[in-house]
C-alpha cells in the first residue's frame, strides 16, 4: 500500500514538473502556434504581449530562424533595439538566407544610429535578392543619414526604376502590392518629388487602406505639396480666459452690443448733475 501511495505521489509530482506536450506536437509546431498568437497580437498593437508569445516561440524551437526574427521585430516594437539586433543575428545565424532578417537587421542598426553596418545588413539582403525594393530604399535612407546624399539621391532613383520595371513586368501583381508603391513614394518623396509621392502613396493606400507607412507618407508628401504653394492660412487668434476661448470672429461678431452699450453709457452720463 505504501509502495501505491508513493508511485501515486511521483506520478502526481512528475505531472506538475514536466510540460504537458501534446503527443505527436513537435517542437517546430508547437513554436508555430505561439507564433501565430504572437502575429495576431501583434496586429492589434498588443506589442508586449506579443513578445512574450515570440519568446514562448523561441523557448520551444531555439532552432526556429522565423521564430528569432519575429522575435527581434517585437522588440523593435517595443524600442528595444539593441535586443532586436541581437535577435536578427540569432536569425541569421541558423539560416543565413533569411532575407527578411537581414533588412530588420538593418532597420534595428539605423534605429541605433549605426548607419554602416544597417547598409551592410541591407546590401546583404540585396545579395539574396536584387529587386528588394525595401532593402534598397532603406540603403539609401542610411546612406543619407550617413552623409552621403548623392549616392542616397542615385539610389532612391534606383528605387523608383526598380518599382516602375515592376509595374511594366507584372502588372497583375503590382496591383495589388501596397509595399511596392509605399516604397516608390518614399522614394520620390525624398527626391523632392512631392505630388509623384503623393500619387504613389495614393495607389498604395488604395490596395490596403490601413498601411501605416503609406498613411504617415501621404500625409507627409500633402504638408510638402501645400508648403510648396505657399503656407496655408492661419487660425485666428485666440485669446483664452480661464477656459475660455474667445475668438476674433466671436468678438467681431459682438461689436454692435459694445457700442449699443457705449451710446447708453455716454447718454446717462450727460444725464448726470455736475459736480460742486
Amino acid at each position: 500500500m505504501t509502495a501505491v501511495l508513493a508511485l501515486a505521489a511521483i506520478s502526481i509530482l512528475v505531472a506538475f514538473l514536466i510540460p504537458v506536450q501534446v503527443m505527436g506536437d513537435s517542437p517546430s509546431e508547437i513554436a508555430s502556434t505561439f507564433i501565430q498568437k504572437g502575429d495576431d497580437l501583434t496586429l492589434r498593437k498588443e506589442y508586449h504581449d506579443a513578445l512574450e508569445a515570440y519568446e514562448s516561440a523561441v523557448a520551444s524551437d531555439p532552432y526556429n530562424s522565423n521564430a528569432w526574427n519575429k522575435l527581434g521585430v517585437a522588440h523593435m516594437n517595443t524600442g528595444r533595439y539593441q535586443d532586436a539586433v541581437e535577435a536578427f543575428e540569432r536569425s541569421l545565424a541558423i539560416d543565413p538566407y533569411n532575407q527578411k532578417a537581414w533588412n530588420n537587421k538593418g532597420d534595428a542598426l539605423a534605429a541605433l544610429g549605426e548607419y554602416e553596418d544597417a547598409i551592410l545588413a541591407y546590401e546583404q539582403a540585396l545579395r539574396l535578392n536584387s529587386n528588394d525594393h525595401y532593402a534598397l530604399l532603406r540603403k539609401g535612407i542610411s546612406l543619407q543619414q550617413a552623409g552621403f546624399s548623392a549616392e542616397a539621391m542615385r539610389v532612391y532613383q534606383e528605387v523608383v526604376s526598380l518599382a516602375e520595371k515592376e509595374v511594366r513586368k507584372h502588372p497583375d501583381y503590382a496591383r495589388f502590392d501596397g509595399e511596392l508603391w509605399t516604397n516608390k513614394g518614399e522614394a520620390f518623396y525624398r527626391l523632392g518629388r512631392y505630388e509623384e509621392a503623393l500619387e504613389a502613396y495614393t495607389t498604395a493606400l488604395t490596395i490596403n487602406p490601413k498601411y501605416d507607412r503609406a498613411i504617415q507618407g501621404k500625409i507627409h508628401a500633402e504638408e510638402e505639396i501645400l508648403r510648396a504653394r505657399g503656407a496655408p492660412p492661419t487660425p485666428s487668434p485666440v485669446i483664452e480666459e480661464k477656459g475660455v476661448d474667445i475668438g476674433l470672429t466671436n468678438l467681431s461678431m459682438s461689436l454692435p452690443v459694445l457700442l449699443g452699450a457705449l451710446v447708453i453709457a455716454l447718454f446717462f452720463l450727460r444725464l448726470r448733475p455736475p459736480c460742486h
